[in-house]
């Protein structure tokens, strides 16, 4: 990162008239960029509030982006929803993004497993009419279910019945279905749970600063067969493929966060003034900005250069975990060091860095807690 990126010219001018973000790679082809700043541009214009980020990003086809091109989609790659992730990160709306687009993943995938509603379903999503959360922790980089629901065979009609609880999930936008994941005796479980559902309570958390969070808890709930997607070894294989794509998307989502607090920790350097002059021109402020950016860069390479990886196949599960791993790490680190730079005004419940810190707080976790994704990266090839 240039001096440019913390002085503006380099040296210690006035602020521009607008922001400065650092989300480029120099390598971005001219399509790709025009892309980025299509999505941008429209979570920037409607994007003010969850709802309106989530018209958003329907409007600019997130969704076919996700979809392939046998389910009526365009199938961009891997590179294109990680940008679109980061771009939703960036701006700080609870919309449940990497949970749909994982919904999708399972779903377009099934192939002659597919329920016959499932190109309904698909079409309700792409109209973004049914948001899809999924309560608790995302799968794993090696497609391991986290633990906290359970789900047994129910022998009366054929499906499951669900017990458990699991959260957060962003809840900025109401979700019209959840994916849970669930462990059992036979493995995995992925079943499609339509809101509201009998023995299914959507339990609202206090919101700290961070955008909307809700939980999910299953009080014996009886499942239909037909909303069980997969089960056993089918659901391994299927969450082993997706917990892949996940850890990505969920890297983008944190790397957006990283750089919204960022940018809003560069302009309060530039307009704060400390003995007679901007904190931009203090060293000590300066220095610890730039090492931040820094830090910023390296996970935004990351990030891109594992989405073509996942393009490629390239991508194992091993270098996935350390992704995941890395930009949880830095996330925290940033947004904490944000806030004290901000000084007592970091700590304002309804300011910017503050609700990137309180997020960043659940939304790292989403993969898994960093020690034991390194320990992941380290025994897993």
């Amino acid at each position: 990162m240039t001096p440019q990126a913390v002085n503006g010219n380099g040296t210690g001018g006035g602020a521009p008239a607008a922001p400065e973000r650092w989300r480029e790679r120099e390598d971005e082809d001219s399509l790709f960029r025009q892309l980025r700043l299509t999505v941008r541009q429209g979570l920037e214009v409607d994007g003010d509030t969850p709802g309106g980020a989530w018209d958003a990003l329907t409007q600019v086809g997130a969704w076919e982006f996700a979809l392939p091109i046998e389910k009526d989609g365009l199938d961009l790659g891997q590179a294109v929803l990680a940008m679109v992730c980061e771009e939703a990160g960036n701006s700080m709306q609870p919309v449940p993004l990497p949970d749909t687009l994982l919904a999708l993943d399972l779903v377009s995938g099934l192939g002659p497993l597919a329920p016959e509603s499932a190109d309904a379903l698909l079409d309700r999503v792409r109209t973004g009419e049914l948001p899809l959360a999924v309560p608790g922790r995302l799968p794993d980089p090696r497609g391991a279910v986290p633990p906290g629901i359970t789900w047994k065979p129910d022998g009366d009609t054929g499906g499951v019945v669900l017990t458990g609880a699991g959260g957060p999930f962003a809840a900025g936008v109401g979700a019209g279905a959840l994916l849970v994941l669930a462990s059992g005796p036979d493995g995995p479980c992925v079943a499609l749970v339509e809101l509201p559902a009998a023995g299914v309570q959507v339990r609202p958390l206090r919101d700290h600063g961070g955008g909307a969070v809700s939980s999910a808890v299953f009080d014996e709930s009886r499942i239909p067969a037909e909303s069980v997607l997969l089960r056993g070894l089918a659901a391994e294989h299927a969450l082993a493929r997706v917990g892949l794509r996940a850890a990505v998307h969920q890297a983008s989502l944190l790397a957006g966060i990283t750089a919204a607090a960022l940018t809003a920790v560069v302009s309060r350097i530039r307009g704060r003034q400390q003995f007679g002059q901007a904190l931009v021109k203090h060293q000590g402020p300066r220095l610890r900005v730039a090492g931040l950016l820094a830090r910023l860069d390296a996970v935004r390479w990351a990030v891109g250069d594992a989405a073509r990886d996942l393009d490629e196949g390239r991508l194992t599960p091993g270098e996935a975990a350390g992704l995941i791993a890395l930009t949880a790490e830095t996330t925290l680190d940033v947004t904490r060091e944000a806030v004290h730079l901000h000084g007592a005004s970091g700590l304002v419940r309804d300011g910017l860095v503050a609700g990137c810190y309180r997020r960043a707080a659940w939304e790292a976790m989403r993969c898994g807690r960093p020690a034991q994704l390194w320990d992941t990266a380290a025994h897993t090839p």
